[in-house]
């Protein structure tokens, strides 16, 4: 009777120890879907942060003459040249 009871006791702790293997692989796995999913979306953000940064490299290597002043003033600013007739447009 005893071996039975003990056979009993290791098949059930047997039992339990490969429910616990299979929740950890599902949690796991669940984990690492996650993060797969994390990665992709940061590395979409650094796509748009190094597609910002090209454009301001392109801004600082342009050279500084008259027109580069003019398209500044205009942009930033909202200047324009005397003379000039500035159209609005509502839409």
């Amino acid at each position: 009777m005893k071996s039975i009871s003990s056979n009993i006791i290791l098949k059930l702790a047997l039992l339990l120890f490969a429910v616990l293997c299979v929740v950890t692989v599902v949690r796991l796995q669940l984990k690492n879907n996650s993060l797969k999913q994390e990665t992709v979306a940061t590395n979409q953000e650094g796509d748009v942060v190094e597609a910002g940064n090209d454009e301001k490299k392109e801004m600082i290597d342009k050279d500084f003459d008259l027109e580069y002043v003019i398209e500044i003033a205009r942009e930033k600013l909202h200047l324009s040249l005397p003379g000039e007739i500035i159209f609005y447009n509502d839409n």
